[in-house]
């Protein structure tokens, strides 16, 4: 039996805490972020994991909320950070309950959102976002699923399912409600930084 995404991050948290809060190759990408929010801008961390770029942001100034569907994770984010707000949630469910945010940073969240929901995934973004807020991407360079979405931990088979977009099909799921503000340095040839702001009617 192939377990799935939740399992995945469910079973795996630890691991990912123990590699990632020690690793701070998204610095530079967060401080770029920093940027155009502004110091003390208030950021969602949309698909937080455990916690450890929640941290960052908090780190260099910004203050930050961290939401995730692996409650394992929320739990050891909890744990590390009790000067910042965790929820466990699905990112296509309706997150008006956390209040607006001056920037929204998905890092290597959204390549989790099937093409079905695409639409409804930046519909939520939208929703919570300040007028003029921004939305900060980490996603995958490849299109379709990857290869990458399969994965064994100790004789566990799990579907990750991980997906990669081109610019112009994650445009015309935004349905005219972002503008594109540019393309940032990426940390490998694999990954892509995208910079979106609100649009306001």
């Amino acid at each position: 039996m192939v377990k799935g995404i939740k399992d995945y991050y469910d079973d795996t948290s630890s691991t990912w805490a123990n590699v990632w809060y020690e690793n701070d190759t998204m610095l530079p990408f967060l401080e770029s972020c920093k940027e155009l929010v502004g110091d003390n801008a208030r950021v969602l961390d949309l698909g937080c994991n455990a916690g450890y770029e929640t941290r960052r942001m908090k780190n260099i100034g910004l203050n930050p909320v961290g939401l995730d569907f692996s409650s394992k994770s929320i739990e050891i984010a909890k744990d590390k950070n009790n000067d910042i707000e965790f929820y466990c949630d699905n990112m296509l469910n309706d997150l008006t309950y956390l209040g607006k945010f001056d920037g929204v940073i998905a890092i290597a969240s959204i390549i989790h959102i099937d093409e079905k929901d695409l639409e409804l995934c930046f519909k939520r973004i939208y929703e919570i976002l300040n007028d003029n807020g921004y939305l900060f991407m980490v996603l995958r360079k490849e299109e379709g699923k990857l290869s990458t979405s399969y994965q064994t931990v100790d004789n566990v088979d799990y579907d990750r399912e991980v997906y990669g977009y081109s610019k112009k099909l994650l445009e015309e799921k935004m349905n005219n409600k972002f503008k594109f503000i540019k393309e940032g340095d990426t940390h490998d040839e694999h990954w892509v930084y995208y910079y979106y702001q609100k649009l306001t009617k």
